[in-house]
């Protein structure tokens, strides 16, 4: 039996979209995605949403540190988003979405739309900035566009305003996500731009999208003050070909871009991520296995990062490897995600050292290194409701003074437990 997204589209079709970025395809293949509930103004607007809230206990970390104290008591989580140190310790309200869907149809000429909008302390941490960009607050967009299909071949698909971007295995929306907290790659990935794309589908096995937005920045309405520099995007997504199951994937994505606060001497992309993933059921149902490969570059102005090499002092690269596995049985969920991430030493894309306190020196000859091991274990306890509980295990490897602990009470290894309830309507 296939599977259907949550607008009811077929797989071929939703795996076509999402490799557009319309659809998540990790979304389409998480259990909890059985669980959501709409309400229908007519036969094709829906009306949803979530409510998202974590318990988070850092494991046998010094008692004098804590998520919001001053520096040297700070706790330190290098390449985490939304777990962040300052929910350590206590429950939170991550965030509430509220959407309103009109999904394309299978018409020649189609027409939709999509709304999401997001409270809660989340939104600073999602968009940086609030709707007016004047700084954080506690609403905000996720997405907001128009799309539309010209039929031209096989119907060629464009969007037009605020959307997530199409790189990466993992969301925000955590439900879509095989573990709660967010990898090494989605803390590497872009996040959403403002512009438009363009998404064909080639044949039932390819589909390519290609883009452009106003800058690489996740605010609403970034821009560069110099009009000509942009930010690009494309993606290229092979849907079941080679593969024994016809609803794996591998998808190639890039973009490249400046950040709003780019010089207007940028004359050429400043911001370079890459990445590469694929999932694949295996021959036992409800088991699958997923990779993904992130990575960035940034580099000052004209001064273009080099793939996997910097090019100079003033340009830092980072990236992560990820292997996922999880498996769905009856009313239970069980995933594991074992990573590898390295960075340029004192870079800015994960963490600096010299912020958190370590003597290893800055553009140093050594790189970042961290692994890390997560497990998830969900139930199906409540309809509607995504419950589960997760382990995390960090590790420092790259030598000196490690980055995790407190600068006064630095450690090698970071343990976190989460438990992640959502609520689906």
């Amino acid at each position: 039996m296939g599977i259907a997204s949550s607008k009811g589209v077929p797989v071929p079709r939703a795996l076509a979209l999402a490799a557009a970025g319309f659809l998540s395809v990790p979304g389409l293949v998480q259990s909890a995605e059985k669980l959501q509930m709409v309400y229908s103004t007519n036969s094709s607007i829906t009306l949803g949403g979530y409510v998202d809230t974590s318990a988070i206990w850092r494991i046998g970390e010094n008692p004098s540190g804590g998520g919001s104290k001053p520096f040297p008591y700070t706790y330190r989580s290098p390449g985490r988003l939304y777990d962040v140190p300052a929910k350590a310790n206590g429950i939170n309200l991550n965030s509430v979405s509220v959407e309103l869907d009109k999904p394309l149809d299978d018409a020649p000429w189609s027409a939709g739309y999509r709304v999401q909008l997001l409270f809660g302390p989340d939104v600073p941490l999602r968009s940086v900035y609030a709707l007016g960009g004047d700084g954080p607050a506690d609403v905000g967009l996720n997405e907001a566009y128009v799309m539309a299909r010209a039929p031209l071949g096989n119907g060629l698909d464009f969007r037009l305003g605020h959307f997530n971007s199409p790189l990466g295995y993992e969301v925000y929306d955590s439900y879509r996500n095989p573990n709660y907290s967010r990898s090494y790659g989605y803390y590497l990935d872009p996040k959403s731009h403002t512009g438009a794309t363009m998404a064909y589908q080639f044949t039932r096995w390819m589909s390519a999208l290609v883009g452009m937005g106003n800058s690489y920045s996740s605010f609403v309405d970034a821009r560069s003050d110099h009009e000509a520099v942009k930010a690009y995007l494309a993606t290229l997504t092979f849907t079941g070909a080679g593969f024994a199951q016809p609803d794996a994937s591998l998808t190639f994505g890039y973009t490249g871009g400046t950040t709003a606060t780019g010089a207007p001497t940028d004359s050429s992309p400043r911001v370079h991520n890459f990445y590469a993933g694929a999932r694949v059921p295996l021959p036992v149902k409800g088991l699958a296995v997923g990779v993904a490969y992130d990575y960035q570059g940034n580099a000052s102005a004209n001064v273009p990062a080099m793939f996997f090499e910097p090019a100079g002092p003033e340009s830092t690269y980072a990236n992560a490897a990820g292997l996922y596995l999880t498996y769905e049985v009856a009313k239970w969920n069980f995933a594991t995600r074992l990573e590898y991430a390295s960075a340029t030493a004192g870079n800015s894309i994960f963490a600096s050292r010299s912020a958190f306190g370590s003597d290893k020196p800055i553009n140093g000859p050594d790189n970042e290194e961290f692994v890390g091991v997560t497990t998830t274990v969900g139930y199906d306890l409540f309809k509607n409701v995504v419950s589960r509980l997760e382990f995390r295990w960090d590790r420092d490897v790259s030598g000196g003074v490690p980055v995790f602990g407190t600068a006064a009470h630095p450690r090698p290894s970071s343990f976190t437990l989460a438990l992640n309830l959502i609520y689906r309507f």
